[in-house]
């Protein structure tokens, strides 16, 4: 045998040798010669906790002695927005609080209204006014509607307001004191108003 043919066949006898071994079928392993913590499943994370959400207080829309509109924070309660601005128009009707009349802080809507949400529906609310027996007039009239339309859009996702009245709808003066009966937002009553406090 030559010297190449030996080397040959030297390294395949020793590939041979270094094999797996491919005889015995697989052996289960008993549990109590597995090392402690191998045979437990890996823990798993819990999943995050959905954090609540953050609900800001509504605000009701007050007279000052300088005849602006001012905020004031209200609590309301409610899981939609048509709820919150139901539960927001009940704190508006009801007036200043005695805290609140103490600051000189007063009302244009009349003492024994009453405002409720009609339909809620693209951002646009409906709100009826009942209860007064009768509506206010010249520039009580205008101050008393920016008191519900600045009220009503500080609800998140309410961005205009239609006014009824028993019903019907009515045109609602500006502050320029012109009647319209287009739906009315936060910018047409925007000089009639204090900025809200930062959150």
């Amino acid at each position: 045998m030559s010297r190449a043919r030996w080397a040959a066949a030297g390294l395949l006898t020793l590939v041979a040798g270094c094999g797996v071994p491919t005889g015995g079928a697989a052996e289960t392993i008993p549990a109590s010669d597995v090392p402690y913590g191998l045979a437990s499943p890996a823990p798993t994370s819990p999943a995050p906790a959905d954090p609540d959400p953050v609900v800001e207080p509504g605000r009701v829309y007050l007279v000052d002695a300088a005849d602006l509109l001012v905020p004031r924070p209200r609590e309301v309660e409610g899981a939609t927005p048509e709820e919150r601005l139901g539960a927001l128009l009940d704190a508006l009707a009801a007036g200043p609080t005695a805290e609140e009349r103490d600051r000189q802080l007063s009302t244009a809507l009349p003492p024994e209204v009453r405002l409720s949400v009609v339909e809620l529906a693209g951002g646009t609310a409906t709100v009826d006014i009942t209860g007064a027996p009768e509506a206010p007039a010249g520039q009580a009239s205008r101050r008393a509607v920016a008191q519900v339309v600045l009220s009503a859009t500080s609800v998140p996702g309410i961005e205009a307001v239609v006014l009824t009245w028993d019903g019907e709808r009515v045109e609602a003066p500006l502050p320029s004191g012109e009647l319209t009966a287009e739906p009315l937002t936060r910018a047409d009553y925007a000089g009639e108003g204090r900025p809200a406090p930062p959150s």
